[in-house]
């Protein structure tokens, strides 16, 4: 249990607890009274604290008091500091922190609400936690709601979702945007180059982010929504040609394949990175329940429906057994490797064509000793009936001897000669 047990309001007109993990309990001085009879329920909740002082924030007419909290990263929510407004439980700011994988760098995404409070902006500021003095770079002030972020496993690129319209519990879900977001090659005395936009594709109605873990390749999806079911594929080293305007950027982005799957409420990458699963949980709906597998670019290699499937887990990959040196002979003799491989996957592809080509002879011989048993069979036959053993021959008998007894008279013979009448010469002068 913290201590002190209760904090109190800058004013003194409220105090407050925390109930660990659950929620905090705001109460009205003098009486006692809980403020409308609930506590402000925020799951995983660590600490709070009041503000030192009564605010007067721009725009803001009515009193308030205002206290921040913070929760730990659970699962795959991540850190998160708010700002809350007593007595109108009403929240003023979210800040959300994002760590990436090696501990590079962290992005706290603060959101805003506007004095109106009918819209919301947001904020991502991004520490440079191995750079001395850990520099903070504001990457981009962003208009609409962020409602997912996710940073690349092992890199230094990110993706965004977000949205303009309100997000909740609404029967059609909100059209969303998806941002890519990557350093220019870094300059002279950088490590890493600024942060910069790299694209946006719009009219979407995606709402989830899957990075492979192996980096360079991520799925963008759909889940949950009844209307909408797209797993969107995208590489961002496309090794094609790269756009003028992305020439100092780090990423070349490029959309290989958009896969369907009706239902789909849970996506996971396989420890290599080489393949993708989707599947519809029975917990979660009883429609079209099964799971599909892709490979890394997005094509389809198994569809699988099954009454009441609830769950899908890949194998954990285990850890090398090669030493760093050993790994680094690998990379380093990878083209070889990759010849002898591609002999070997030739020398595959040749042995099942002579495999083809065999198993079509002793096709033919079989049929070939198969006639020859039949014509045997019927030569058998005629010999038991009296009939001569071709039954073609007395046909060409009788044709020859018809020719041979045709008379002269039905011949005609013509010839043809040449005879010089008369020949003369004559000089021209």
């Amino acid at each position: 249990m913290q201590w002190p047990a209760f904090k109190w309001s800058a004013d003194d007109k409220y105090v407050a607890r925390l109930n660990p993990g659950q929620s905090i309990s705001v109460y009205e001085l003098p009486r006692m009274n809980l403020l409308d009879k609930t506590s402000i329920k925020i799951d995983g909740v660590v600490d709070f604290d009041w503000a030192p002082a009564s605010p007067k924030r721009d725009g803001v007419k009515e009193y308030e008091q205002l206290f921040c909290y913070w929760t730990p990263e659970i699962g795959s929510n991540p850190a998160k500091v708010g700002l809350m407004s007593i007595p109108q439980k009403r929240f003023v700011s979210d800040a959300k922190l994002h760590w990436q994988s090696d501990a590079a760098y962290i992005c706290v995404k603060v959101d805003r609400h506007s004095k109106s409070k009918k819209s919301q902006a947001t904020t991502l500021e991004i520490f440079r936690v191995k750079e001395k003095g850990v520099p903070v770079e504001v990457v981009d002030t962003i208009k609409d709601t962020v409602i997912n972020f996710a940073w690349e496993p092992k890199g230094d690129r990110f993706a965004i979702i977000s949205t303009t319209e309100p997000v909740g519990v609404t029967a059609v879900a909100p059209k969303t945007a998806v941002s890519f977001f990557c350093p220019e090659k870094a300059k002279k005395g950088q490590q890493v180059g600024n942060f910069k936009h790299l694209r946006t594709l719009d009219k979407k109605n995606s709402n989830a982010i899957y990075w492979s873990p192996r980096g360079r390749f991520v799925v963008i999806a759909t889940i949950a929504n009844t209307q909408s079911s797209d797993l969107d594929f995208f590489d961002l080293d496309f090794e094609g040609e790269k756009p003028e305007s992305d020439k100092d950027l780090t990423a070349n982005l490029q959309a290989m394949n958009t896969a369907d799957h009706y239902g789909v409420t849970d996506v996971e990458w396989d420890p290599s990175g080489r393949f993708v699963a989707s599947w519809a949980s029975a917990w979660k709906h009883s429609m079209e329940n099964g799971y599909h597998i892709y490979d890394f670019k997005g094509e389809a290699l198994r569809e699988e429906p099954l009454e009441k499937f609830k769950q899908f887990a890949w194998r954990p990959r285990p850890a090398t057994l090669l030493t760093k040196e050993e790994q680094k002979l690998v990379r380093k003799n990878l083209r070889e490797y990759s010849r002898v491989f591609e002999q070997e996957d030739a020398d595959r592809g040749a042995s099942a064509d002579l495999a083809v080509v065999e198993a079509r002879r002793r096709m033919l011989e079989e049929w070939h000793s198969w006639r020859e048993s039949m014509e045997a069979d019927v030569l058998e036959e005629r010999e038991v009936l009296g009939l001569p053993k071709d039954p073609h021959a007395p046909l060409l008998e009788a044709y020859t001897k018809s020719l041979d007894t045709a008379s002269d008279e039905d011949r005609v013979i013509e010839e043809i000669v040449e005879e010089v009448i008369e020949e003369s010469e004559e000089v021209l002068a």
